[in-house]
C-alpha cells in the first residue's frame, strides 16, 4: 500500500481488518499512556493506524515511527527531558520572553520544539513514518479541526500540543493552530473512517474531577469549555459503529491526589510521579487484556473500577457512619415510595415478605431474558452479585439468619445500605456492572436501546414505557447506554429525592 493509499478513507471495511491506536490528550498525565502502550506491545498488539491529539499526538508520532516495544524506552527518555528541563512549566524567564515577543501565552515553545525535534527529526514527513499517522489541531481562523496526515511532522505535532494560554498558537501556512483537544479529545471517529475495525483508545483522564459552578468571572470560560469537552468525550467513547470493536483502556489512574505531583514539585518529584503513572497504566491495561483473554468482562478485571474488584474479592466496604443515614426512623418520603415499588417487584406472591429466593429469582429472570443458561459465566456473575447484595441487605436489617424481610424493615435496611451516594457506590455499583455484563449481548461494553428495553422489562417497566425510559437513560444522546449512564440512573433511583431524575422509572412508573 502506498502512503497515499494508506491515508484514504476506507470504503470496504470487511476487506482489510485494521487495528488503530487512538492516543488522547492529558498533558503531564502522558506517563499513563507509556505504560498502556507497553502492555499492548508486550502482547504483540501492534497498530496498523495511529491517531493522536495533544500530547497523544507526540507519543503517537514516536509510536508510528517505531512500532516496536523499544519505543517505550524512547518515550521514557522523552519524559525525562520534558520534565527534567521543565518544558511544560511556567517560569519567570519564559514569561519575560513571551512578553517581549508579544505572544499571548505563559511560556515560549522553544524548549518544547527542541526536545521534540531531537526525537522526531527536523525534516521528517508524516508520510515517511513506518505506520499511517494522523494528528489533529484546532484552526483558529476556521474554528474547525485540521487533521494532519501528510507534510512536515514537527509543526503538525507542535500545533496539536499548543495548549492555549500555556504556549502560543502555531502558524502553519496562513492559519494559526492550538491544541487538538479543543476539537477532538480522542479521534475515534477518524480512526473508524479510515478503516479501523478494532480501536484501542488510550485515554488518560479516567477520573475527571467534579465540576462546580464558577466562583470568579475568569473561571466561567474554562468551566464552560470543560462542560463541552466532557460531553463530547462521552459521545465519542460511547460510539460503536457496526463491525468495529472498541477497547477503552483503563489508565490505572488513582483519582484526585492518587498519583499527582505536589503543586510546587521539582523535576525529581515529577519524574517519580511519571514513573508511577507508567507503572499504573501498564498494570491496569495488563489486567484488562488478561480479562479479554479469559473471556471475562474487562469491567470486572480492571483496576479502573476498584469497587467492582472489591466485589469480586468479597471485600465490601463498611457502611458509612450512621449519622449520614436513616437510623430506625422513617425513610425520606420520596425514597420510601421508590423503595416500596421495588419491594412490590420482588414480592410476587403478595404476602408482604421477600426472602432470599425472591431476590435470587430476579437474577434468574434477567439471565433468562438474555439467553444465559444458569451455568453460563454471565449468569453465575449476576447470581453472585445478587447473593452478595442480599447478604448485605439482611445483615444491615439486623437479621442473624437470612430471614424474610417485611416492607418497613426492607426500606430501612435499603436506605442504610444504598440511601446516600457514598453508601450506594460502596455497596451497589458491582451489581450495576453485573447487570450490564449480563445484558450486553453483543460484547460492546454498553447497552443498545433494544437491550436496555429488554432489561427494563425484567425490572417491571411496561413495554409501552420501556422505549421512553431507555431514551431518558441515554443522557448523551448517542443511542446506547454506557456503564456511567446506567450507574447514574441507579444512583438517582436509590439516593435522589428529585422527582425529575432519569432513573426514577427504572422499575416502572411511580405513584403520584
Amino acid at each position: 500500500m502506498s502512503p497515499a493509499d494508506s491515508h484514504a478513507p476506507a470504503t470496504d471495511r470487511a476487506a482489510a481488518p485494521r487495528t488503530a491506536f487512538v492516543l488522547g490528550g492529558g498533558g503531564k498525565l502522558g506517563g499513563y499512556q507509556v505504560g498502556m502502550l507497553r502492555a499492548l506491545l508486550e502482547r504483540g498488539i501492534v497498530p496498523d493506524l495511529v491517531f493522536g491529539t495533544s500530547v497523544g499526538s507526540l507519543q503517537g508520532a514516536l509510536l508510528a515511527s517505531n512500532p516496536t516495544l523499544s519505543v517505550c524506552d524512547q518515550l521514557t527518555e522523552l519524559w525525562r527531558e520534558l520534565l527534567g528541563k521543565r518544558v511544560m512549566s511556567v517560569t519567570p524567564g519564559g514569561l519575560l520572553v513571551n512578553a517581549f515577543r508579544r505572544h499571548p501565552a505563559l511560556a515560549p515553545m522553544d524548549a518544547l520544539r527542541e526536545v521534540v525535534r531531537a526525537h522526531l527529526g527536523d525534516g521528517t514527513r508524516i508520510e515517511d513514518l513506518a505506520l499511517p499517522y494522523q494528528c489533529v489541531a484546532a484552526s483558529i481562523e476556521r474554528a474547525a479541526a485540521r487533521y494532519f496526515d501528510s507534510g512536515p511532522l514537527l509543526p503538525a505535532v507542535l500545533a496539536s500540543c499548543a495548549v492555549p494560554g500555556l504556549w502560543p498558537p502555531v502558524r502553519i501556512g496562513d492559519e494559526h493552530y492550538v491544541d487538538g483537544g479543543i476539537v477532538e479529545t480522542a479521534p475515534v471517529g477518524r480512526a473508524v473512517a479510515y478503516g479501523a475495525t478494532t480501536v484501542y483508545v488510550l485515554r488518560m483522564r479516567q477520573r475527571e474531577r467534579p465540576l462546580r459552578p464558577a466562583r470568579w468571572p475568569w473561571q466561567i470560560g474554562p468551566t464552560a469549555f470543560e462542560i463541552s469537552r466532557r460531553h463530547r468525550l462521552a459521545q465519542i467513547l460511547s460510539a460503536h459503529p457496526p463491525g468495529v470493536r472498541m477497547h477503552i483502556l483503563p489508565s490505572g489512574e488513582a483519582g484526585p491526589g492518587g498519583a499527582d505531583a505536589p503543586f510546587r514539585a521539582g523535576p525529581r518529584e515529577e519524574l517519580a510521579v511519571n514513573e508511577r503513572r507508567a507503572a499504573a497504566g501498564h498494570r491496569a491495561t495488563c489486567e484488562y487484556l488478561d480479562a479479554l483473554d479469559q473471556g471475562r468482562s474487562p469491567h470486572f478485571a480492571s483496576s479502573a473500577n476498584p469497587v467492582a474488584r472489591s466485589y469480586l474479592t468479597t471485600a465490601a466496604a463498611p457502611l458509612p457512619s450512621s449519622g449520614t443515614l436513616p437510623r430506625d426512623g422513617a425513610v425520606p418520603t420520596f425514597l420510601a415510595i421508590k423503595y416500596g415499588a421495588l419491594f412490590g417487584l420482588f414480592d410476587k406472591d403478595g404476602d408482604g415478605l421477600i426472602d432470599e429466593g425472591d431476590w435470587l429469582d430476579a437474577a434468574g429472570d434477567i439471565a433468562d431474558a438474555f439467553g444465559n443458561t444458569p451455568e453460563s459465566p454471565r449468569a453465575a456473575t449476576l447470581t453472585k452479585a445478587f447473593q452478595e447484595s442480599w447478604t448485605r441487605l439482611y445483615e444491615t436489617a439486623g437479621a442473624r439468619t437470612p430471614a424474610p424481610l417485611d416492607r418497613d424493615t426492607f426500606e430501612r435496611a435499603l436506605a442504610r445500605l444504598v440511601g446516600t451516594p457514598e453508601a450506594y457506590l460502596a455497596h451497589f455499583l458491582p451489581m450495576v456492572v453485573a447487570l450490564l455484563t449480563t445484558a450486553d449481548s453483543n460484547g460492546t461494553n454498553m447497552l443498545e436501546i433494544e437491550e436496555t428495553e429488554r432489561l427494563l422489562h425484567t425490572f417491571g417497566v411496561t413495554p409501552s414505557d420501556a422505549l421512553t425510559v431507555a431514551r431518558r437513560l441515554d443522557t448523551n444522546g448517542d443511542g446506547a447506554i454506557s456503564l456511567d449512564e446506567l450507574n447514574e440512573a441507579f444512583q438517582d433511583y436509590f439516593t435522589s429525592e428529585e422527582r425529575g431524575c432519569a432513573g426514577n422509572m427504572l422499575f416502572g412508573a411511580l405513584p403520584g
